[in-house]
């Protein structure tokens, strides 16, 4: 594999987001000229089946070879140079293989759901495990809700809360790469409570907590905007209940950036989790 270029790591599995994942990947690929990186994962751990039935390793090596080469195909008929293609199947779950991988990864990007059970209805096992597991950015993406390719709006929006400016940064990043205005929100709910009283806030309170968030927020955002002044920055409240706020916005950008803690690999706040499976943009993860 090339070392002078970042590498894009996609995770292949054969369902429709999977596809759409790789189809994002060559995106970003023809427009920052990055290699592509798709691997597929045969979980050791279904080979033997709870009825006594074991199955053959190789048919599924086979099945996950196919699907890497489905996904290279469609990288060099949108023109990626083939010696920029590169494919795994390996031994191992998702989680741990794309864990491991992603140490050598620009990025890692992987399909919402699940290919198929009772999981589809909900966000995928897999995508909510690497939130943490993940060496470098995340980006979940779906077929369903993001079926052509993203960029018509040239927006990215960064949810700040407390998380530093590493999101900010990256989100500026990509910004700049997309030629598209970067917008910095923060949620802030309809009644806020202080800690001494659960009655709910005035509307002068309210206002004078806004404006205190704003100020934080414009000082946070002011040496971002020097060290990235070819991109428009604005800053905005939103508000409502977190996870709803951030999935309306989802349907007018095309990235929505979080930044997440690092936490365990079972453990996943539900504002987060809530906007995985109902956003309807790609959204990237950032741990901190």
């Amino acid at each position: 594999m090339s070392g002078d270029r970042p590498k894009i790591l996609v995770g292949i599995d054969g369902s429709e987001d999977g596809i759409r994942a790789a189809r994002y990947g060559i995106g970003r690929a023809l427009r920052l000229d990055e290699d592509l990186w798709f691997v597929n994962a045969v979980d050791d751990g279904i080979m033997s089946g709870g009825w006594g039935i074991i199955y053959d390793p190789s048919v599924l090596k086979e099945a996950g070879q196919a699907a890497v080469k489905q996904a290279a195909d469609l990288a060099i008929t949108r023109g990626i140079p083939a010696e920029r293609i590169h494919t795994d199947v390996a031994i191992g779950s998702s989680t741990g293989v794309l864990s491991e991988y992603s140490k050598e990864a620009e990025i890692l990007i992987v399909g919402r759901r699940a290919t198929s059970g009772l999981e589809r209805m909900f966000i995928g096992s897999t995508s909510t495990s690497l939130v943490s597991a993940s060496q470098c950015p995340l980006v979940v993406i779906s077929a369903a809700s993001t079926p052509e390719a993203t960029g018509r709006y040239r927006r990215v929006t960064v949810a700040m809360g407390g998380s530093g400016d590493k999101p900010l940064r990256w989100a500026a990043q990509e910004a700049r790469s997309r030629q598209a205005t970067l917008s910095v929100v923060h949620v802030i709910p309809y009644q806020p409570a202080t800690i001494a009283s659960v009655a709910p806030a005035t509307t002068a309170q309210e206002k004078s907590w806004e404006t205190r968030v704003s100020a934080g927020l414009e000082q946070m955002v002011n040496p971002v905007r020097e060290e990235f002044a070819d991109v428009e920055i604005t800053v905005r409240s939103l508000r409502g209940v977190l996870a709803d706020a951030l999935i309306q916005e989802s349907s007018s950008v095309d990235l929505l950036v979080l930044g997440v803690k690092k936490r365990g690999p079972m453990i996943l706040g539900g504002p987060v989790r809530a906007v995985l499976a109902h956003s309807a943009c790609p959204v990237a993860l950032i741990t901190r």
